[in-house]
Formats: C-alpha cells, sequence, structure tokens
C-alpha cells in the first residue's frame, strides 16, 4: 500500500480493540472486530462531544451487538465466551442477542408471543423488498412500518423498500394472530 502512495500500512481491527497487520496469520483474531470497531468509534465519538458514559449497540442482520463506556473506558475480558465456548484471547466486552435486523418475526402458536429467529432473511432484508422472494416478516419490515428506515434510501437508493407490503405481511403473520 506505501508503494501505492499510503502514508501508513494496511491495518486490520482486531479482538482487543487495536489493529493487526493485514498480513497477521492469526485470523481468529479478527472476529467481531466490526462491532468492536464501532465500540472503539464510539469512545472516540464520545471523547470529542465531551461524554464519559456511553452505551454502544451495533445492529447486524443476524445480532444485535452492545458495549458500555464507563468513565471513558471499555473492558477487555481476558477468557471471553462465545457460543458457549472460551476462547483464549483478549476481546472487548460485548453482549450480543440473536436479533439483527433480519430475523424473521413469527407468533409462537402455543404461547402466543412474538418470536425472533433463529433463522434470519439474510441479504435478502425481508417481505418489504418486493424482489426478496420472502414471505416472512423480518426486523426490518417492522423498523420501515415503524418509519425507523427511509424506504427510499436502503443501501443508498439502491434497493427500493415497499412499506405498504411490509404492513400486509405484519398484519396477517402479527397483528391478526395476537388479536
Amino acid at each position: 500500500f506505501k508503494e501505492h502512495g499510503a502514508k501508513f500500512d494496511l491495518r486490520v481491527m482486531a479482538t482487543h480493540g487495536g489493529t493487526i497487520s493485514w498480513k497477521a496469520k492469526e485470523l481468529a483474531r479478527t472476529i467481531v472486530s466490526g462491532p468492536i470497531g464501532g465500540v472503539i468509534g464510539s469512545k472516540l465519538l464520545g471523547e470529542t462531544l465531551g461524554y464519559d458514559n456511553i452505551a454502544c449497540s451495533d445492529i447486524g442482520g443476524t445480532s444485535f451487538d452492545m458495549a458500555l463506556i464507563v468513565k471513558s473506558n471499555f473492558n477487555i475480558a481476558s477468557d471471553p465466551d462465545m457460543a458457549r465456548l472460551v476462547l483464549s484471547l483478549p476481546l472487548v466486552a460485548m453482549d450480543s442477542v440473536g436479533a439483527g435486523a433480519g430475523s424473521f418475526v413469527r407468533i409462537d402458536p402455543h404461547s402466543q408471543s412474538v418470536k425472533l429467529g433463529p433463522d434470519s432473511a439474510g441479504y435478502r432484508v425481508g417481505t418489504c423488498w418486493k424482489d426478496s422472494g420472502l414471505d416472512t416478516v423480518s426486523v426490518t419490515d417492522c423498523h420501515i412500518v415503524l418509519g425507523y428506515l427511509n424506504p427510499d434510501n436502503f443501501l443508498g437508493g439502491l434497493i427500493k423498500l415497499d412499506v405498504d407490503r411490509a404492513k400486509k405481511h405484519i398484519k396477517e403473520q402479527i397483528a391478526d394472530p395476537l388479536g
């Protein structure tokens, strides 16, 4: 990269909150690096804006990740667990639940309660995208109906989302069964 004018070598976010060389041979050190980058960015933004205590969140397609910055510091877990497995590497302390934007939303027929996942729309977003081929409501469908997302500017406007289509599926699959 330096040969092409870059002032610094390319670095990759690592589990401990720092960076490692893109040439590093330890791929495990980069797991959940996206949400960890969000925690690091939140810490910097908090310092810039004068906030010492911050609740960070990152919603992806399959998970919702949360971390706390307290007194301008985040914790690093020395023996974190992920999917019930203990990892032997330091990891910025975060909690995660399987409730990402792509998670399917259903009514449990026995308890009449709302259930998320475990399956997901993945890249297909939800029923709000007419080309998705989906007929099961996703969290994104709920976000569109609630007005949290701009249906005309999803992925910078590359995909147009249909609010009425999402409303129809939510009414049929969620609202009507709940009465």
